[in-house]
């Protein structure tokens, strides 16, 4: 079972182990059947709104799962969260009969020690019980990103045994390991035969750094990409149907937002407006779909003609950033007009996103293969927009242009579902 799906159903066990207990002693007797019937339809839609909070709050994420501080106190406030929902639906969904006020408190601290523990139970059995050995064979910065995941997170349930740069070596002494993993630097085609017989009648996972950087990081690297990679690898022809269903849901969430948050989008035009009387949108032209130049439209957050210097990247505490613009981007309202974009069709909800035709340009010269990203329609958010933080300079752009490539390569509707909820998270969390 996939350790991800592990940690949801432990969450789910939990919720009820809680539920029974819970029950159980208020009642004053075992598994209470009348008080089940009663509360088992409400506590259901509870149970799945909690898992759901959870998900939002990154607690689903095997690099957050870490007894760490911060992981404590994003579990502490989801579960915060989970209560506070449980009061709306019980004091706003009067048909459910019942609006339990002990009892939710008690679900909510049950819930959150058996959770906490179960949790606790994962990460030892993952990082010291349930592991595969792992050997890294050559020597690169990609291979060195890869030993430092391993050796951060041990709930991965990788142990590392070996880094060499010595072929022959590696397989001498590690060929035999049962269900091991093999990740080479070089083709495995320079493995010979023999060895990767063995290998295969070990149980043990063949991978090149390409595809290692795939299963673990979430990423292609960029270097390792060749012509017959694209060929074998990218065929936006085949993914019609879902390409109509996606263009469908666009369509009807993006008009639902802007009903939604016009009230929001007149006031601050109005502040916006009466701070310098300036242009209320900002209005710059990106690349999208197959290399197309569209308008790209957000409210305007920065002073006039910001953008003037086209060699200036926005920084954290960029100065050009108005007061008015300061609240707007907290609040994500100054991106809202690009629900515009989508209606047009310049936008999808998910994808790349679009950059400045100025910026494009430098990013072609400089970034290997940059212009795959154009193959696909670029997105109001994204892979990389949820993986990595915001671009500051070109570096950080190769490291983004790694996961738009792992998006393009994978894409479909259960990645994109994904990305929406994290992406949420991230809006409320940030």
């Amino acid at each position: 079972m996939n350790r991800i799906w592990l940690i949801i159903f432990g969450d789910f066990v939990a919720f009820w182990l809680s539920f029974f207990i819970v029950l159980s002693i208020r009642f004053g007797q075992l598994f209470p059947k009348e008080a089940i019937q009663t509360h088992l339809e409400p506590f259901l839609i509870l149970c799945f709104s909690w898992i759901l909070c959870f998900f939002l709050f990154g607690l689903y994420d095997l690099f957050t799962i870490r007894p760490t501080i911060p992981h404590l106190k994003r579990f502490a406030f989801a579960l915060i969260t989970c209560f506070i929902l449980g009061i709306f639906l019980f004091y706003l969904v009067p048909a459910f009969g019942i609006s339990p006020k002990t009892n939710l408190l008690f679900q909510v601290i049950g819930f959150g020690i058996f959770s906490f523990f179960l949790r606790r139970i994962f990460y030892v059995l993952c990082s010291k019980q349930i592991v595969r050995p792992i050997i890294l064979v050559g020597k690169t910065s990609y291979l060195d990103e890869l030993y430092n995941t391993i050796k951060t997170n041990p709930q991965l349930g990788l142990s590392l045994v070996s880094y060499s740069n010595d072929l022959h070596q590696s397989l001498e002494k590690y060929a035999n390991l049962n269900n091991a993993v093999f990740i080479f630097e070089k083709n495995t085609n320079e493995i010979p035969e023999k060895d990767i017989l063995t290998l295969y009648e070990k149980k043990t996972e063949v991978l090149d750094v390409a595809k290692a950087y795939e299963k673990y990081l979430f990423k292609i690297p960029i270097d390792y990409i060749s012509q017959s990679w694209i060929v074998e690898n990218l065929d936006t022809t085949r993914n019609f149907f879902y390409d109509f269903i996606i263009r469908i849901i666009d369509i009807i969430f993006s008009i639902i937002i802007l009903i939604i948050f016009s009230p929001f989008l007149l006031i601050s035009s109005i502040f916006i407006y009466f701070y310098d009387h300036g242009p209320i949108f900002y209005i710059q032209e990106r690349v999208g779909l197959n290399g197309k130049v569209f308008k790209f439209y957000k409210l305007r957050s920065m002073v006039i003609n910001s953008d003037r210097d086209s060699t200036v990247w926005t920084a954290k505490n960029d100065t050009r950033i108005t007061p008015i613009g300061r609240i707007i981007r907290k609040l994500h309202i100054d991106e809202i007009p690009q629900m515009i974009n989508i209606l047009k069709g310049d936008l999808a909800f998910i994808g790349p996103r679009p950059e400045w035709v100025e910026f494009v340009k430098t990013f072609e010269k400089t970034i290997p293969h940059y212009e795959i990203r154009h193959i696909i329609r670029p997105g109001f958010t994204g892979w990389a927009q949820i993986k990595y933080r915001y671009a500051h300079n070109i570096e950080d752009s190769k490291e983004k242009f790694q996961y738009d490539l792992y998006y393009v390569k994978n894409r479909n509707i259960f990645l994109d579902f994904g990305i929406v909820l994290k992406t949420i998270q991230i809006i409320f969390t940030h």
